[in-house]
């Protein structure tokens, strides 16, 4: 009785397509840049496509933040480890961060931009109401906390989600054993998270197109 071979068992590779989603944006953009310029009025009349895109992708970031942090702190044991990587990812927040605002000082003083720049009324009292609006370091603080342990995935605020997450992961962890199924609960999450973000992705050519037509057609049809 002949045994089945490994090829005959073996379960079929799945092709990778994503390249073709490279070239769709790439041919999206073109034809984006290309309309833009034929019929400026129509394509300024697009942005709503890029806007929608780009929606559905913020729709994304929280859950997907939240997942990866409570699966990457949860299934570590050791605290340590963890107060090592965090302590070493806020350094490099901190250094990029400081090293971004450098740049902006040394550009803002040696180029200037916005010399000379006549702007209309209202958007002067736009900029000194976003400038007045500025949250002042304790509720910068206070703003981190969100309303209920389930609304830091709904309240839009990346800060939230990230704070709840470590919780949730340290809580998880000192659970030891009993925390196990949870952990598998949230990496099924993760993965449907995931799937649906690629769902998602398929949709870029579209965002694309309809974002630099807008750009594009915008400053022609206010001509």
């Amino acid at each position: 009785m002949s045994t089945p071979s490994t090829q005959d068992t073996a379960p079929p590779v799945r092709q990778d397509r994503t390249h073709y989603l490279y070239i769709a944006v790439i041919v999206a953009v073109v034809l984006g840049i290309i309309v833009g310029f034929v019929a400026p009025e129509f394509a300024a009349g697009l942005k709503w496509i890029g806007e929608t895109f780009v929606a559905l992708i913020k729709m994304m970031i929280q859950p997907v933040i939240f997942c990866t942090l409570v699966l990457g702190v949860g299934s570590v044991r050791n605290a340590a480890s963890v107060g090592k990587v965090g302590g070493l990812a806020l350094g490099y927040f901190l250094a990029m961060s400081t090293v971004a605002l450098a740049i902006g000082l040394v550009v803002g003083n040696l180029i200037k931009p916005g010399e000379g720049l006549n702007l209309d009324d209202d958007v002067a009292a736009e900029g000194a109401a976003q400038a007045e609006g500025a949250s002042t370091t304790t509720e910068f603080i206070i703003g981190t906390v969100p309303d209920s342990l389930f609304s830091a995935l709904t309240s839009g605020e990346v800060l939230q989600t990230l704070l709840v997450a470590l919780l949730v992961g340290f809580a998880l962890q000192a659970m030891g054993r009993a925390g196990e199924p949870i952990l598998v609960g949230i990496g099924h999450l993760q993965r449907l998270v995931f799937r649906v973000l690629a769902m998602v992705m398929w949709a870029a050519p579209i965002g694309a197109f309809g974002a630099i037509a807008a750009v594009v057609g915008r400053p022609a049809s206010t001509h």
